[in-house]
């Protein structure tokens, strides 16, 4: 097992790529807190990681507030050791992105984001290292629509974390982010309410000819969060089908 008793927290892990991420984790040996402020769906996620004879901890939080994180990552510690493993992913609702609402994707994403980092690099430089893993997004590479302060905000994760790993480098702890393309998600309820045809429009768009699943980025952070991936870090992983690097517009007929 790749993460064998490493303690590991994931964020936003109550559904989509949260979720199938502490589920990964934990198939790997990991003990696992499920953070988010849905409290049905991260017992849910618990749940799953139990019943494959996995341990998890679900933690009520609110991202974006400090003392919240801090209490989580007292938990974490109190219960199975300091974290090693940090993965963020929490962000808020489609219909807030949409709309471009600044504050609260600054908030949870970025914001939050930072927060987190900054509450378990005390733990992992007295361990001599860790990983933390930042979901960004392939709207921080290219704009998608009319999402302008979600694309932002994923794009400020990338600097960030290329930023931080240069002072943490030497204490062992590497910081690296993944960019994901569009992943079926519960998250795409709302759009295929108005349009059920959606999903299948944006498949063209994609090289691959298909969207990605949770477990395509899960896959990602585990092996940014295990040691098989030791000599990575500030870097950013795209992994979108293809949809960054060709415009399938030209595709040859």
């Amino acid at each position: 097992m790749r993460l064998r008793d490493k303690v590991a927290i994931v964020t936003g892990a109550s559904s989509g790529i949260g979720r199938a991420t502490a589920i990964r984790f934990g198939e790997e040996g990991a003990k696992v807190i499920v953070a988010d402020v849905n409290d049905a769906g991260g017992q849910e996620t618990v749940a799953t990681i139990e019943e494959a004879q996995g341990e998890a901890l679900f933690v009520h939080v609110d991202v974006s507030r400090r003392e919240e994180v801090t209490r989580m990552v007292e938990i974490a510690t109190s219960t199975y050791g300091a974290p090693q493993i940090l993965a963020n992913v929490a962000i808020c609702g489609r219909q807030l992105l949409t709309e471009n609402q600044f504050e609260p994707i600054v908030d949870v994403a970025l914001r939050g984001t930072w927060i987190c980092m900054q509450a378990v690099l005390a733990g992992m430089r007295e361990m001599g290292g860790g990983s933390i893993v930042n979901v960004s997004s392939v709207n921080a590479l290219m704009g998608f629509g009319k999402a302008h302060i979600y694309s932002a905000v994923k794009a400020g994760i990338i600097g960030m974390s290329r930023s931080l790993c240069g002072e943490v480098g030497k204490n062992g702890i590497r910081i690296n982010c993944i960019c994901p393309g569009t992943i079926v998600t519960a998250i795409w309820d709302q759009d295929i309410e108005v349009n059920p045809n959606v999903l299948n429009e944006l498949m063209p768009l994609y090289p691959l000819g298909r969207l990605g699943k949770p477990v395509d980025i899960a896959n990602a952070a585990l092996f940014l969060a295990s040691d098989e991936s030791s000599f990575a870090t500030g870097a950013v992983f795209v992994i979108d089908g293809g949809i960054s690097a060709v415009q399938m517009a030209f595709r040859p007929s």
